[in-house]
């Protein structure tokens, strides 16, 4: 049997349950990790356990997202090397502003570091090892964890650009990020 590409699912909290129809319409009817009380990284362990064991690839979205047009057939379309992870949001943080415009003339940044996660991408071939890693730190980000262990097994992050997904303005961080979260470049809705 030939692998699909991708799996999906949703990270969610309860207080943002008015973006869960709107993800719906976009996504079609992907499953959800709820937040009712287990923590951050629970809830990004138990929606990344959600994978489809015969996807290549499995994307985790976080609940704030502003889904960008095409996104499926934009992801399928970048989703190549399976040697890599991928994010799907590039943060417009003044320090990357030269690297964010050299990534949108090449199409993409490919990084040492994963940096936000509102749209992380992992093949489903290193899942189970990625949790049990990340299960055993202490840190409340779930994507520093991650991070750690990308770096830890000389992973590369691939930033399509522009961002196929943003970040909901209107919503503060549940990990108490407060910065502007906004895409260097988003694709558009």
């Amino acid at each position: 049997m030939e692998k699909s590409t991708f799996s999906l699912s949703i990270m969610a909290h309860p207080s943002r349950e008015k973006y869960f129809r709107y993800l719906k319409d976009k996504l079609g009817n992907v499953p959800f990790s709820i937040d009712t009380g287990f923590g951050i990284w629970e809830n990004r362990k138990r929606a990344t356990l959600m994978y489809d064991k015969n996807a290549k690839f499995h994307i985790v979205l976080q609940d704030d997202a502003i889904i960008g047009k095409n996104f499926i057939k934009n992801a399928e379309n970048i989703l190549k090397d399976s040697d890599m992870a991928y994010s799907f949001y590039f943060g417009n943080r003044k320090s990357f502003k030269k690297i964010g415009e050299k990534g949108l003339a090449d199409g993409k940044i490919v990084s040492e570091w994963l940096n936000w996660g509102l749209a992380i991408c992992v093949p489903t071939k290193i899942i189970p090892e990625m949790i049990d890693y990340c299960d055993k730190m202490k840190i409340k980000n779930d994507d520093t964890r991650i991070a750690k262990f990308l770096r830890k097994k000389l992973i590369k992050i691939c930033y399509p650009i522009p961002s196929l997904i943003e970040h909901r303005q209107d919503e503060e961080s549940l990990v108490g990020d407060v910065r502007g979260r906004k895409a260097m470049y988003f694709i558009g809705e």
